[in-house]
């Protein structure tokens, strides 16, 4: 497609691999992340701005150990997502696309680096609403049988140049916590062994409210949401420990992966929600 730039190459390495035996959530956002940055600085943006207002993310096919990958970025030039910047991580081993993610606009002007809204169809939300989530109180997550799911601090090596927190960092919390998430929608990890089963994002989306520093303390207040289907959805709250200020509100559509057949399943036991 004639517009994109490629903005990012990298390998997967096994330490980036997680218990399903493909790279974690994580890793991708850190690509999603250094190729915006250098994409920015390709057009005279900030190459040290902010994380995007929404990063939109959806994982069409796996990466293993040993792959190598590719990302290209460009604009949304028309349609809803107008202004948007749009990552394709492609995997090069296979030719098909691993994931997408849409990042909300920052201003950059890309002449040359537009793409039409009909030419990024994988990238187009479609399990989770593309609008800003508004932060949902802490209590209220724990009164909708939600409960605290993390509890880290913020350590300076998971930081930029300004001591922020890189959406590696937000993510991988995201990832650890998601477990025990799973445990309360009654899908645990004792069920999950015997069966062979593991658990995978299919879309996720985060809302940054305000950046995390070093040294600061985190919570995360987590609750899974039924969706009548073989999907679960999770919803995460970050925010400070010391003044409950919202942080990041992610939302991600899940499913249970059987780990022989790389297929999705129906959950071994019915998960509680809304």
């Amino acid at each position: 497609m004639t517009g994109f730039v490629e903005s990012h190459r990298s390998y997967v390495n096994t330490w980036e691999c997680d218990d399903n035996a493909h790279m974690n959530v994580q890793f991708y956002f850190k690509r999603f992340d250094e190729a915006a940055r250098f994409f920015a600085g390709m057009n005279g943006g900030d190459m040290a701005g902010p994380l995007p207002r929404t990063r939109h993310v959806r994982y069409h096919s796996e990466l293993h150990a040993g792959g190598i990958a590719r990302m290209r970025s460009a604009i949304v030039a028309d349609g809803r997502f107008a202004g948007f910047a749009v990552h394709l991580l492609d995997d090069l081993e296979t030719g098909r696309i691993a994931a997408t993610a849409l990042d909300a606009p920052s201003g950059i002007r890309a002449p040359g680096r537009l793409v039409q809204e009909t030419d990024i169809a994988p990238a187009l939300p479609r399990g989770i609403a593309p609008e800003p989530a508004e932060p949902e109180r802490p209590e209220d997550v724990l009164a909708r049988g939600g409960l605290v799911s993390s509890r880290t601090i913020v350590q300076p090596m998971q930081c930029d140049a300004a001591g922020e927190l890189l959406a590696q960092g937000f993510v991988g919390r995201l990832s650890d916590a998601a477990a025990h998430v799973w445990e309360v929608a009654g899908v645990g990890i004792a069920t999950l062994r015997e069966r062979g089963y593991g658990r995978v994002a299919l879309e996720m989306k985060l809302t940054h409210h305000r950046p995390a520093k070093a040294g600061e303390a985190l919570l995360i207040h987590s609750r899974p949401i039924l969706t009548g289907g073989k999907a679960l959805r999770l919803h995460h709250e970050i925010s400070r420990f010391r003044d409950g200020a919202p942080v990041v509100t992610a939302e991600v559509v899940a499913v249970i992966l059987d780990l022989a057949t790389r297929r999705s399943v129906a959950a071994p036991t019915a998960a509680s929600g809304d």
